[in-house]
């Protein structure tokens, strides 16, 4: 899996985890955020440089664990997630919670909505196909695979895997302008991982973390310290 690496090699690892139908690039705001750490920015499975053909959030999990794995094999390490990133961070938690110090999550919806599926099925595959567009007829990726990846989604919009962890610190935070679901979903993150601070970016739509780093650097610089 491809990752773009800034900050101090010899710092606490944090990995940046992207959300649907973009890259790494959608943190490219936060290249600078944790300079004393070693950040690691990912492109998920199927996405930006990441040459794998298809798509789950437990492989995409796997790919995470792997990083950790090799580059922090003795430490615990930080994860920072937007949208369908904090899916993959469910995932990862399920694994391997003894291995996670802090995660920052934003705007993840955990809700089974048919309507926000439909929704994001329309909008999120018409922008992978055209943003990849040749990449996928070169390299033999079907339509189907780009709609499996919401597909897949459908299946996971929950948290009835994770067990509740105490020990975890959380940040939760969500847009004013998120649609309803997502609010909702980042409360109910709670009910799993209590140890948390929820905030909600005021004036936001849901790409904050590129439309607005001048409020959301310094909330996640201050909890990551």
């Amino acid at each position: 899996m491809y990752y773009k690496e800034c900050g101090s090699k010899e710092g606490q690892l944090v990995v940046f985890i992207h959300g649907g139908f973009t890259t790494h690039e959608s943190f490219m705001k936060q290249y600078n955020l944790l300079p004393d750490k070693r950040m690691i920015f990912v492109d998920l499975p199927c996405c930006g440089n990441s040459k794998q053909n298809e798509f789950s959030f437990e492989s995409a999990a796997y790919e995470v664990i792997k990083l950790i794995e090799k580059l922090s094999p003795d430490r615990k390490v930080i994860l920072i997630a937007h949208s369908y990133g904090g899916l993959v961070v469910k995932e990862v938690l399920i694994r391997i919670p003894n291995r996670i110090d802090k995660i920052v999550v934003g705007s993840t919806n955990i809700q089974q909505s048919l309507l926000f599926w439909l929704y994001t099925r329309k909008i999120g595959c018409h922008i992978l196909w055209k943003q990849n567009k040749e990449r996928y007829v070169r390299e033999g990726i079907s339509w189907k695979c780009v709609c499996d990846m919401q597909k897949d989604a459908w299946h996971k919009f929950n948290l009835s895997k994770l067990k509740g962890n105490s020990q975890i610190a959380c940040l939760f935070l969500y847009a004013e302008h998120d649609i309803k679901e997502i609010r909702d979903s980042m409360k109910l993150w709670k009910e799993k991982l209590p140890n948390c601070k929820l905030y909600e970016v005021a004036k936001s739509g849901h790409n904050y973390f590129f439309d607005m780093p001048e409020i959301v650097n310094p909330i996640i610089a201050d909890f990551c310290k």
